[in-house]
């Protein structure tokens, strides 16, 4: 009898231990909770800065609860800390935070944090400084002039006072020379992407989504590309979705194309974070290349997926 009792009691006493171990498990925090997700855009990696350049470090980050905070650190240590305006968190947060560069190699990392308090896994870049060179002891002073920016401009010139040979002062002529053609700064020569706008911001399931590339062409005539948005999700390597290619003919200047809108989440799914990334076609091979800012990194948008 006892035998018996001990073969039916036995199972039920296994059954409820296992059962509280998974609750202690949970209580020391072995269970998964959901992280943000956040990637840097510009700087790239691998590019040279001076002694005293302020590094700008833009990140964008993605969370469903909400981004509460950002971090910036360089070599492991905090350096700067940004918060959004909403104090219960953005969806999605880009920020751009600086850092006074010294000489040496240096890792910058980022990294979000929700307002559960759960932190993303860092997002790494690796940058070198280059030490300035010591000041000559009989060099005057060099001022250092900020370039405008990015636009057209039209310098004014004062009066230009002229007295002919043999004339008096009172004989003077004022001439007032004709502006310069208009100028315009740009980068290097090329073609670039500046930034991508999503449309609608946050889409539905089942909903077909346009994105809007801002182009610079600085190669002085317009420039052939096909070319194509590809979809990401932020953990993922291999593109989740793209767009149909292009082809347009992208003029000198800035100028906003649309791409090919038959791309959407279908199906039943969750809330879920995708990035946008704009790549051009080679005719050719078929290979397919990212376009870059002038400053080197690729442009980026982090849109969320409107949950159902």
């Amino acid at each position: 009898m006892l035998g018996r009792l001990m073969r039916i009691f036995l199972p039920w006493l296994a059954i409820a231990t296992l059962g509280t171990l998974a609750c202690d498990l949970t209580t020391f925090g072995l269970g998964q909770t959901a992280k943000p997700q956040i990637v840097i855009q510009s700087p790239a990696a691998g590019t040279e800065f001076r002694e005293g350049a302020q590094v700008t470090v833009q990140s964008t980050s993605a969370d469903q609860s909400g981004i509460v905070r950002v971090e910036l650190l360089v070599d492991g240590v905090v350096v700067h800390t940004a918060a959004p305006p909403i104090p219960q968190g953005q969806v999605s947060f880009t920020v751009i935070q600086t850092w006074v560069a010294t000489p040496g190699a240096h890792n910058l990392s980022v990294r979000a944090f929700n307002k559960a308090g759960a932190a993303s896994d860092p997002a790494l870049v690796s940058i070198a400084v280059v030490a300035s060179a010591q000041p000559s002891p009989i060099s005057p002073p060099t001022q250092v002039v900020q370039p405008p920016p990015l636009g057209a401009f039209t310098p004014t010139l004062p009066p230009i006072e002229i007295t002919p040979p043999g004339s008096s002062a009172t004989a003077t002529r004022t001439l007032t020379p004709r502006p310069r053609p208009t100028a315009t700064l740009a980068a290097p020569p090329g073609v670039y992407a500046l930034s991508i706008r999503v449309d609608p911001p946050a889409p539905r399931r089942n909903q077909d989504v346009a994105f809007h590339v801002t182009f610079l062409n600085t190669m002085g005539a317009p420039q052939g590309y096909q070319w194509r948005v590809r979809i990401f999700e932020p953990d993922k390597r291999n593109s989740f979705g793209d767009t149909s290619p292009v082809r347009n003919d992208i003029q000198i200047g800035t100028h906003e194309l649309a791409s090919a809108s038959n791309w959407g989440v279908r199906g039943p799914t969750g809330c879920r974070t995708f990035i946008a990334r704009v790549f051009w076609i080679d005719q050719t091979s078929r290979n397919e290349t990212e376009f870059l800012k002038p400053d080197g990194g690729p442009p980026s948008a982090v849109f969320p997926l409107e949950c159902p």
